[in-house]
């Protein structure tokens, strides 16, 4: 007999292949979607820092930046009032050493470190004092 198309024991052999394989690559795929979920978060913290010393150079004002009191946003004062949400999951938290940072109209910053941590990552961002500007600090493990 010649017939065209596949036996059920075909069929069964490349399920099971299938699903040792989604097996196998299941758990790396979920870290990899968690890796790029902190990083676009870090990316999102590293431009609210920007643009609150970009304000600051603008407007001539010193801009001071700090964790709002829910812990959830950024509350900014001086040349601008306002708090920025930036959406962190209810176990995510973010630091800021010392409390508050003082942006210059001259592009200056107070010296600090911020951290964020998501679920068992943490990132680093150093406030460069010269420039103003945001820099992720690499672990030299």
């Amino acid at each position: 007999m010649n017939s065209a198309g596949f036996s059920l024991l075909e069929l069964l052999v490349v399920l099971i292949l299938l699903g040792f394989v989604a097996t196998v690559a299941g758990p790396s795929v979920g870290h990899f979607m968690n890796s790029l979920a902190f990083k676009k978060q870090t990316g999102k913290i590293m431009a609210v820092i920007r643009y609150a010393r970009l304000i600051a150079v603008t407007e001539g004002e010193p801009v001071r930046m700090q964790v709002a009191d829910n812990a959830n946003s950024l509350s900014f004062s001086g040349a601008i009032q306002k708090n920025r949400d930036l959406g962190l999951g209810e176990d995510d938290k973010i630091s800021f050493d010392p409390e508050i940072i003082t942006f210059s109209p001259a592009g200056h910053a107070t010296p600090a470190t911020i951290t964020f941590t998501m679920g068992e990552v943490t990132q680093q961002i150093i406030i460069d004092p010269l420039s103003g500007l945001p820099i992720l600090k690499i672990d030299e493990d």
